[in-house]
């Protein structure tokens, strides 16, 4: 019996070392390093919602650390046009920022799929005609899906459209939660180093 045991694990061990040698430089895709691509990114983001069918623009950045398909990392986006509705609103002032992580697949086709998800915590400024002045903070998760390109080596741009969802907000007598709510979509140019997918140059 037990000779019988030492002569399976001697043929699964010379069987392990023959399928080394046969795929030679292959090694096991693992979650941690699914393509052995590394690199890191800095990258503006302009954004477009839509509040009460007043369209509006964000503008921000954010930075992130690439690991195999997925990066991790941060941003920021605070609004650039204040006059958005035909309301009791004159002024809004709107800004949030946090955690951004991310998918993009396959990259080493110049267009891919890009997905994102945004979550952090941010602040609202509305200032009404009759004089009342509204502040409070937020809480915003914002996932998004589209296409990339890749322009060149160093330089990307993706086209997403998301939605935004928002939580902690107290509501008022001339607006809800909902109203600050919104579809988005949302240019990202992505510059950098990206590394390479050591798996295809072998």
């Amino acid at each position: 019996m037990k000779k019988s045991i030492c002569i399976a694990v001697l043929a699964l061990f010379a069987m392990q070392v023959f399928a080394q040698r046969w795929h030679g430089n292959e090694r096991d895709e693992t979650l941690a390093n699914i393509t052995g691509r590394t690199g890191f990114f800095l990258s503006p983001i302009i954004e477009y919602s839509n509040l009460q069918d007043n369209w509006n623009t964000s503008v921000g950045g954010g930075l992130a650390f690439v690991a195999g398909d997925f990066f991790i990392g941060a941003y920021g986006l605070g609004m650039i046009e204040d006059d958005l509705f035909d309301s009791d609103f004159e002024r809004l002032d709107m800004g949030h920022g946090g955690f951004w992580i991310g998918y993009t697949t396959p990259q080493h086709k110049a267009l891919h799929l890009f997905s994102s998800l945004k979550a952090g915590w941010g602040a609202v400024n509305i200032d009404f005609d009759n004089n009342f002045d509204y502040d409070d903070s937020f809480f915003a998760i914002t996932p998004e899906a589209g296409l990339e390109v890749n322009v060149f080596n160093w330089f990307r741009i993706a086209a997403s459209v998301g939605y935004r969802f928002m939580n902690g907000l107290d509501d008022s007598p001339n607006f809800n939660q909902d109203d600050l709510e919104s579809m988005t979509g949302t240019l990202t140019f992505r510059i950098g180093g990206f590394g390479r997918d050591r798996h295809r140059d072998w």
